[in-house]
């Protein structure tokens, strides 16, 4: 059986059939929208399953999103991703010759067991000194 033309309803036989947009056409009803010019698979665009030519193909016009608390979100999450700001950040801390390390609890901890063995250091050092002073 025949499928039946988009455009006029009657029956497309094989030999003048145009398959396109999920439809067939006639050849002779496969144009234009806009301006009826005659299409073919080369030079047509399509637009809600609809054939144009290139001057009549339908613009699409974006809408204005609004600030959303989400969409605000994810604008924020962005910029942090950003190799732009990373790179900015970079670029400005580069001179300093130190990194900033936040004052977690393990890096406190760290810094306790540090300062004690060094303190252990000392202490053992000296008492060396000391126990050497008294030998001879």
């Amino acid at each position: 059986m025949n499928p039946q033309c988009a455009r006029c309803g009657k029956v497309v036989y094989p030999t003048e059939k145009v398959s396109c947009l999920d439809k067939n056409w006639h050849k002779g009803c496969f144009h234009c929208e806009v301006c009826k010019m005659t299409l073919n698979m080369k030079n047509y665009k399509g637009y809600d399953k609809k054939p144009y030519c290139n001057a009549h193909y339908p613009k699409t016009s974006f809408t204005i999103v609004a600030d959303t608390p989400e969409n605000l979100r994810l604008r924020q999450q962005s910029q942090l991703q950003s190799q732009v700001q990373y790179k900015k950040d970079f670029e400005e801390s580069k001179g300093r010759g130190f990194s900033i390390v936040s004052d977690t609890p393990e890096m406190q901890r760290l810094r306790r067991t540090q300062e004690h063995i060094s303190n252990m250091e000392e202490t053992t050092t000296s008492s060396e000194v000391e126990h050497q002073l008294d030998c001879k």
